[in-house]
């Protein structure tokens, strides 16, 4: 099995980017891990503190070691960690990358909590993704249209700061990629992509895949980004496919759940295409 590290190496020098697609259900981890297998593609599967919560860090940890059995590379991601004591936690059982996100922090405490997670992750072969300018929206279908005026971007200044500051392996980045799903494509900002990539020293990490324009995600991988989160489009996939298949006179689960897991599996590769 190869370490997270040396696929966002292979990505980078390759110019592909893997997906990290979250989970707080089994059936969204076992159609993440298939996909994974089938397209013979490294994934890392995500828990935000929310969805780790609900889900718990040590069943994800389990459950990704048995599924390795099944399919090697799969690596295990807190996303959007606050709590340093839960993230911390996460480490001690084993997952492989933590996200730290100090966006709500001034710059200075930022980095000051960054770097003591960096240090005790690294002691422990786990990897850290940091976060400046906290990225806007939330994992939901929002009616209305995203307005480009309401973005923050990413300062390349502070960026090199905190990098060279915290030693962190990855960044979040701020180029006009949001969470959720907009009526209106996400387009980001591949001129600001293209600065930072020159000049930040550590991988690029592009939250908000869901709902970006597909041409965008593409010029985004070739100018940089490793890893791309999508969230918001598995739900979604989850959700119809089960609202479905629960119209059915079947009382069984096992007669339910295959047709879900088929449709967030579909969604996963379809993503997995798109950014190799």
């Amino acid at each position: 099995m190869k370490s997270l590290k040396s696929c966002f190496q292979d990505a980078k020098k390759n110019k592909f980017a893997i997906g990290q697609f979250n989970f707080s259900a089994p059936e969204q981890l076992e159609a993440i891990v298939l996909a994974g297998k089938k397209t013979n593609t490294p994934v890392i599967l995500g828990t935000s503190q929310g969805e780790a919560r609900f889900f718990g860090l040590e069943k994800a940890v389990i459950l990704r070691n048995y599924y390795r059995k099944i399919f090697p590379n799969i690596y295990l991601n807190l996303d959007h960690g606050m709590d340093i004591d839960f993230i911390k936690k996460a480490i001690d059982l084993g997952y492989d990358c933590v996200h730290f996100d100090g966006g709500h922090l001034s710059l200075e405490q930022n980095i000051k909590q960054a770097k003591e997670i960096v240090q005790y992750a690294h002691k422990r072969k786990a990897l850290v993704e940091g976060e400046i300018k906290a990225i806007k929206g939330g994992s939901v279908v929002h009616e209305g249209m995203l307005h480009l005026s309401s973005l923050g971007y990413e300062s390349v200044s502070q960026a090199e700061e905190f990098v060279e500051a915290t030693n962190i392996d990855s960044l979040a980045i701020n180029i006009g990629n949001v969470h959720g799903v907009f009526k209106n494509p996400i387009k980001l900002n591949i001129n600001l992509l293209k600065e930072l990539n020159q000049d930040v020293n550590c991988f690029l990490v592009l939250h908000g895949g869901s709902g970006t324009n597909t041409s965008d995600l593409k010029e985004a991988i070739k100018n940089g980004i490793v890893k791309i989160n999508i969230n918001t489009e598995l739900r979604i996939a989850w959700k119809q496919a089960l609202r479905k298949e629960l119209k059915k006179k079947t009382i069984k689960p096992y007669e339910v759940y295959p047709k879900v897991i088929e449709a967030v599996q579909k969604k996963v590769e379809e993503k997995i295409k798109l950014f190799k």
